[in-house]
């Protein structure tokens, strides 16, 4: 049991601030494994086990039964059971906020897997007392690694496609900053859908039943699973594999938030997959209506013209079968009788 300030050894002391760092750190900040701990009266230092899933006794405050003194957990000190290392007796570790003594590097990618492949650990193992600012830093570091790796190429391919990198340093840093406001922009709006997400599965919850911890553990909860974001670094291709992380963060919610709240799987299954499933239906619907709505300002060119076949000029009749051989004769006649300007030569 160690600050998780600075790494100082806490086992056989009072909680209260760490002599090293300063740090203040109560019981409820760790997790032992059930009876792997004992915690000693401050009067007679009679050892009780830890029984609860923290490993910590229960109930928190009570009557000794050595020297009959009340007593609190907030007044005992914490050993080892005789025989075991302190190491075997702490729990699942919550990797980023041990990122003090783990390094932030180190941290970080233990975290990131901790996430997507044990799920469960990183509901278990959050802190009873969640630092929410934390939570959105490690999802802000998640999602900005997947967009800077993602499109750092075409940054680049654009940059010499303009012809003006090669010009001076000075175009290279603002195509720079422009996108790492880009990626940090689009990371932030990724982390209002994550805390809305989050809050409408609690709300779910909270309608279907019973939950053990507030809001905001479940809002922490969320946004440590999106470790499966990382897997979004691929240059050019990770727009196509982020339809895989969402899934995956999604599996690991369920996982997550169903070992923290104390639900069954089916029941947050509903509570996590209603938002994005009304989510897609919404934005399908938007399209449906988009397309309908345009229909009448589509431009005249676009519309089918029909083909009218020309009108077909009639030739003069030369002969006319509905006349009588007396009107034949006279008309043959008529064109064999000179002209009245025609003059005999003599």
């Amino acid at each position: 049991m160690r600050c998780r300030g600075c790494d100082y050894e806490l086992w056989n002391m009072k909680p209260g601030t760490c002599p090293e760092c300063g740090r203040p750190w109560t019981f409820d900040d760790f997790r032992f494994f059930p009876r792997m701990a004992q915690f000693l009266c401050p009067h007679c230092e009679h050892a009780y086990a830890g029984t609860d899933e923290r490993g910590l006794p229960v109930p928190r405050a009570f009557i000794c039964a050595g020297c009959q003194n009340p007593i609190d957990l907030a007044q005992m000190r914490a050993l080892p059971v005789p025989g075991s290392d302190g190491n075997l007796a702490m729990g699942d570790e919550h990797a980023w906020s041990e990122r003090a003594r783990l390094g932030r590097w180190r941290a970080f990618w233990r975290m990131v897997g901790q996430s997507m492949f044990s799920p469960s650990r990183t509901g278990s193992s959050l802190p009873h007392e969640p630092r929410f600012w934390s939570a959105v830093l490690f999802s802000i570091l998640c999602a900005s690694l997947g967009i800077v790796i993602c499109a750092f190429p075409f940054v680049i391919l654009i940059g010499f496609g303009s012809g003006q990198l090669s010009s001076g340093w000075q175009y290279a840093l603002e195509l720079v900053a422009s996108f790492g406001a880009f990626a940090l922009g689009v990371a932030l709006a990724g982390q209002l859908g994550f805390l809305l997400w989050g809050a409408v599965t609690h709300a779910i919850l909270c309608l279907t039943g019973e939950v053990r911890r507030p809001l905001r553990h479940t809002l922490c909860a969320t946004l440590y699973c999106s470790g499966a974001f990382a897997i979004s670094a691929v240059p050019c291709c990770g727009i196509y594999v982020c339809v895989i992380s969402v899934v995956w963060m999604a599996v690991s919610m369920i996982s997550a938030i169903a070992v923290l709240q104390k639900s069954s799987i089916a029941r947050t299954a509903l509570a996590v997959l209603v938002p994005p499933a009304v989510a897609i239906l919404l934005l399908a619907a938007s399209i449906v209506w988009a397309v309908s709505s345009a229909k009448p300002f589509i431009p005249a060119v676009f519309k089918p013209v029909p083909i009218v076949a020309p009108a077909q000029d009639a030739s003069p009749a030369t002969s006319t079968d509905d006349e009588t051989p007396a009107q034949e004769n006279e008309r043959s006649q008529a064109g064999n009788r000179p002209s009245p300007d025609t003059r005999e030569s003599p």
